[in-house]
């Protein structure tokens, strides 16, 4: 038992002491440079020849890792001073309304009545309606903004992920909708008028939405998409509430739905997802109309076996000259431009350059990692 004891304890100073003594004696204060001059003999001193020596406070010696401390604070300090030089605030209004990280905005400007709506919402499961005029002040040059914030209602019980407002269709009803993960799709007033933030419509759909965005022509049809199931919803929103209801649900994403939207016409749907493809759906039948499949060809599978394409993120519709161009955003670094009625990949815009001789992970320009099928 013995035995068995002694290398614990022996380890057990050998591990600690070092600690100890670093923080009693500093490491630039041991000089090995002359280590056979060092006298190992033990040194005492007489008691009796000791002189008591009274040392002002003023007067106390610096400890060397005390310096090292107060340098440290003093280059802190010296961050914090640069950090504090801000630049000046040219905002015209601040709406402090969220107390978490604001994740989505939908803003609309109405030059007859000067008054920018904003919607909002954040981490903190909330969302607002901002509002700001402005009013001139009896100089033609002057003018001053007033605001306004309206908190709406609905109680979600997760972070807002989307809003979407409808103003720019010259609608019948001004409206907002704001999607949660939750699962809600609540539709609101968003008119400038004390009717603003009245909640009109809580619909029942996917789970976790995660986008949303109304048709551009009168803003009376709802799409909404899920990052759960990979479904998208089309609601009708008319100006009776009761009249609201689900015209089509398009499934086909084999992962979540991560951006959608309408074609400028109206006629067509387009939705990017997890599974790397991008997706053309007719809004009448909700059948698939043309599937752009981003394929990953050296990512470890065989050239031959179609694997599973990089991950798309975000998308933007209406591009080119007859507003058919979309393009989305991949995890692999590159933005893909398709045309939507020509069913062609346009080109494959990458956002780094490999290494020279580095095996590539990721698709090349020149070879457009796509392939493409109608459903």
């Amino acid at each position: 038992q013995t035995k068995n004891k002694l290398p614990q304890y022996s380890l057990f100073f050998i591990i600690h002491l070092p600690a100890m003594a670093d923080q009693i004696i500093p490491p630039d204060a041991i000089d090995d440079s002359d280590q056979d001059a060092y006298d190992d003999t033990p040194t005492f001193i007489d008691m009796s020849s000791a002189v008591e020596v009274a040392v002002p406070d003023g007067d106390a010696p610096m400890d060397d890792d005390n310096d090292e401390v107060d340098a440290g604070n003093d280059r802190d300090d010296m961050g914090d001073d640069h950090q504090q030089e801000h630049l000046p605030d040219q905002s015209k209004a601040t709406f402090p309304s969220h107390s978490d990280a604001v994740y989505a905005i939908a803003t609309h400007y109405d030059p007859t009545s000067h008054t920018l709506t904003i919607a909002s919402g954040g981490g903190d499961d909330r969302a607002y309606l901002h509002y700001v005029t402005s009013q001139a002040t009896g100089s033609s040059d002057s003018t001053t903004q007033v605001t306004k914030t309206v908190p709406l209602s609905h109680p979600h019980t997760d972070s807002i992920s989307c809003v979407s407002l409808n103003l720019d269709m010259k609608p019948q009803a001004h409206l907002v909708a704001v999607g949660s993960y939750d699962g809600a799709i609540v539709v609101y007033d968003c008119s400038a008028a004390d009717t603003a933030g009245t909640l009109v419509k809580t619909l029942e759909g996917p789970s976790d939405v995660e986008w949303c965005c109304f048709h551009p022509k009168g803003g009376t049809v709802l799409l909404a998409g899920s990052i759960a199931d990979g479904t998208i919803w089309m609601y009708h929103t008319p100006p009776n509430p009761n009249q609201y209801k689900c015209l089509q649900v398009f499934v086909g994403h084999e992962g979540g739905v991560t951006a959608g939207a309408f074609t400028p016409d109206g006629k067509w749907v387009v939705s990017a997802g997890q599974d790397g493809t991008i997706r053309v759906w007719a809004p009448k039948t909700g059948m698939s109309r043309h599937v752009f499949r981003v394929m990953d060809q050296s990512g470890g599978h065989d050239h031959q076996e179609e694997g599973p394409g990089p991950g798309l993120t975000c998308l933007s519709v209406g591009g080119g000259s007859d507003g058919q161009l979309a393009i989305a955003g991949g995890e692999d670094g590159n933005a893909y431009v398709v045309h939507i009625q020509g069913k062609k990949l346009v080109a494959t815009l990458p956002h780094f350059e490999n290494t020279p001789g580095a095996a590539s992970s990721t698709p090349s320009a020149s070879s457009p990692p796509t392939s493409m099928e109608d459903d």
